[in-house]
């Protein structure tokens, strides 16, 4: 298929997430202070018990990173007055371009409201290699391609970088003719944590903290989760045996079987391949490799049924523990934005899916009418813009993120300006991450021959 042109996207855009006509022409930065500007979601007892969670799962963390309590005070207070997480980069060194610009576009945004916390979750069930020389394992810098830990195709491609089955550490290494960029390499190579790691998102989680404290914003804090916090958090939502996940969504019940029901209905019809359940709730965690599982008379098995656990909150706590399982993205979604009532920034598929995967959740609830089900739902459709449109927003420029920053006297704060003042239809380009997509590709064909087609998932 050929690339669209960038104008059936933006209308696309526009008809998805009708607030995007609003800031289309105002300077970035007034998108990004309004995406940064969420409310508190609506008072329930499930979703206050999942903020709380998430609250100590951040907590935890920083306290790790050796932050102070009173900082550690101020991101709670944060995450209640003003709950969003910026959800679309996957766990990839933060000079990656793909990212740098979306940590920019969310440093204008946080710096507008004179916030002190950046929260990110990024993926972590993702490949070394995910395209052609791109994805965690490697790194765009100057006119070079580097293997960010120096590792064979055997040992990238079939691999998840969650993945604790081989010790990592940053390599830099390129097989390309050696240019101008040396230089920039050496630099970057000595701001890189030296020694080993348990997986890759490890290095990448404690490299990102480095940079970000070397290079970045200097009156923002990162705190950067994966899959494997998530895997944490899930966990102590299932050890209180009062909590949603242990008494209804992995409770005695059916209700699990019927959400996946509702989540699989929609990979027909519209919205055919936006939701992919491509596992049950969890994957299964082996030799570096994720497998999916299916949910099968109360069991979670793999295809082959080497692994089975119980669907049981006791026993998925004891695979969570041991590494046996780690979340979906629709788990993820579900315990650090859904139910807790943060704000989820994210790119092209997102925008589409998340709404589809709340739809799924408010669905099942219906069918399941009790006092704390019908409490969690109206909550959840009370939300104004669950989910924005927050990663992607500015077109990686010409010149390599790192070479940017890495240069005497330049700042990030001094970047944020420059493209705070472009407005946002200027900023996005030619949104090359719509325009090459088969399934962005499929709904624009569709809207130019249906202008009445209605109920856009950011509708549900």
């Amino acid at each position: 298929m050929k690339s669209l042109s960038p104008k059936p996207v933006a209308e696309a855009l526009v008809w998805l997430m009708p607030y995007i006509s609003r800031y289309a022409t105002l300077p970035t930065c007034a998108y990004a202070h309004a995406v940064y500007d969420a409310k508190p979601a609506a008072a329930d007892p499930v979703r206050m018990h999942a903020l709380e969670q998430m609250e100590l799962l951040l907590a935890d963390r920083a306290l790790r990173l050796g932050y102070g309590h009173q900082q550690i005070e101020e991101l709670g207070k944060q995450l209640r007055s003003r709950p969003v997480i910026q959800t679309g980069p996957h766990c990839n060194l933060i000079v990656e371009p793909d990212s740098f610009y979306t940590h920019l576009f969310s440093g204008m945004g946080l710096r507008s409201h004179k916030d002190s916390w950046y929260v990110s979750y990024s993926a972590s069930t993702v490949k070394f290699t995910e395209s052609a020389k791109k994805g965690p394992g490697w790194l765009r810098l100057g006119d070079r391609t580097l293997n960010v830990f120096g590792l064979s195709r055997s040992k990238m491609d079939p691999f998840s970088i969650c993945g604790r089955h081989s010790p990592q550490r940053f390599a830099l290494t390129s097989s390309e003719k050696m240019t101008g960029a040396n230089q920039l390499i050496e630099q970057l190579q000595k701001n890189l944590p030296d020694g080993e790691f348990p997986s890759a998102a490890d290095a990448i989680k404690t490299a990102n903290q480095s940079l970000w404290h070397r290079f970045f914003a200097s009156d923002l804090q990162l705190l950067q989760i994966d899959d494997l916090d998530v895997a944490d958090l899930v966990a102590q939502h299932l050890r209180d045996p009062s909590s949603w996940l242990s008494s209804t969504l992995f409770g005695p019940g059916s209700f699990a079987k019927r959400l996946l029901t509702h989540l699989k209905s929609f990979n027909s019809g519209q919205w055919g391949g936006w939701a992919k359940t491509t596992t049950d709730f969890f994957w299964h965690l082996s030799g570096g490799r994720i497998f999916p599982l299916r949910l099968d008379e109360g069991l979670f098995l793999t295809e082959d049924r080497t692994f089975s656990q119980r669907c049981m909150p006791d026993a998925l706590v004891r695979s969570l523990n041991m590494g046996e399982i780690i979340p979906s993205l629709f788990l993820s979604f579900l315990v650090t934005s859904i139910l807790p009532g943060l704000r989820a920034l994210g790119g092209s598929r997102q925008i589409v899916y998340y709404p589809i995967m709340r739809q799924a959740l408010l669905s099942t609830l219906a069918e399941f009418p009790s006092p704390a089900n019908r409490s969690l739902p109206a909550s959840i459709a009370s939300d104004e813009e669950a989910g924005m449109w927050g990663h992607r927003t500015i077109l990686p420029g010409p010149i390599d993120p790192f070479s940017l920053i890495a240069q005497p006297g330049s700042r990030f704060e001094q970047l944020i300006d420059c493209y705070g003042g472009i407005p946002l239809n200027e900023a996005w380009g030619s949104l090359p991450a719509f325009t090459g997509d088969p399934l962005w590709q499929t709904l624009c064909e569709r809207l130019a021959v249906d202008t009445a087609l209605q109920d856009g998932p950011s509708r549900l």
